[in-house]
């Protein structure tokens, strides 16, 4: 005979009837609210892991066994959430620009635009220090012409805040008469993001050159402001900042008679 089940066993009028479970706790967790947040803990130590994999060995060299076992997990659970290689590099370069994307977005603007374009540029310069795996990643994409960056739609759509901020700050100190009015946004940026970057990017080999640790807080702190001084000089409008500079004349003493 088929074994009956435990709810038909116990007959009587119940056994037709579809018990309802109890109500969760106010407040507390329901499984599929458990079970999403351990997908979502799975798939940030996934994340992680293939950032530092992907930073250290490139596109070609990360290899998916190493991501699986420093994130605590098997292969097939990589596969499952990402389907294959590329799209996981793909992940990968979304986050490191979505954390970009907030650490831009926390900036707050300054009324005066001279002292607005400094913080940003110290503001810029800190992500960069801070997220040297960014600089590796960003290498490594250029390396293969940007090809993930373009065919990824997500990426393709994204917008940085640090290209608004730059417009806005250049165009209200041009409209003060404390930047130049010749000067475009995109150079501005260019120059930010190029003198931050080459630094990070280029602190082994300048190093060695240069005989001293370029990674040093001293020398880091002097670039920042080396950054500031260019970005600023560039901007600086020549008549402000001859007004700024321009000695002011003593009174001329009265001639005797």
């Amino acid at each position: 005979m088929p074994e009956r089940s435990s709810s038909a066993a116990r007959g009587g009028r119940g056994a037709g009837r579809t018990e309802t479970p109890a109500p969760a706790a106010e407040g507390g967790p329901t499984r599929r609210r458990l079970r999403r947040e351990r997908t979502d803990l799975l798939e940030t130590r996934i994340l992680d892991a293939a950032i530092e994999e992907f930073a250290e060995h490139g596109f070609a060299g990360a290899r998916i066994e190493r991501v699986s076992a420093a994130a605590g997990t098997v292969d097939r659970m990589l596969y499952y959430y990402y389907g294959n290689k590329e799209r996981l590099y793909q992940a990968v370069l979304g986050k490191i620009y979505e954390d970009m994307i907030n650490a831009q977005s926390e900036f707050v603007l300054p009324d005066d635009p001279v002292e607005g374009m400094r913080q940003l540029v110290l503001h810029s310069w800190e992500h960069y220090q801070s997220h040297p795996n960014l600089v590796r990643l960003l290498m490594n994409e250029n390396l293969l012409r940007g090809r993930h960056v373009r065919e990824s739609v997500q990426l393709a759509r994204t917008t940085l805040p640090l290209v608004q901020t730059v417009e806005t700050l250049l165009a209200n100190g041009q409209a003060q008469g404390v930047f130049r009015r010749e000067l475009s946004s995109e150079h501005v940026l260019m120059t930010i993001m190029s003198l931050g970057f080459f630094y990070v990017s280029n602190q082994y080999t300048c190093s060695a050159w240069l005989g001293a640790d370029l990674m040093g807080r001293a020398r880091r702190t002097a670039w920042g402001e080396h950054i500031c001084e260019t970005v600023l000089a560039m901007l600086a409008e020549p008549m402000a900042e001859a007004k700024k500079s321009k000695p002011r004349r003593k009174p001329a003493a009265a001639k005797k008679k």
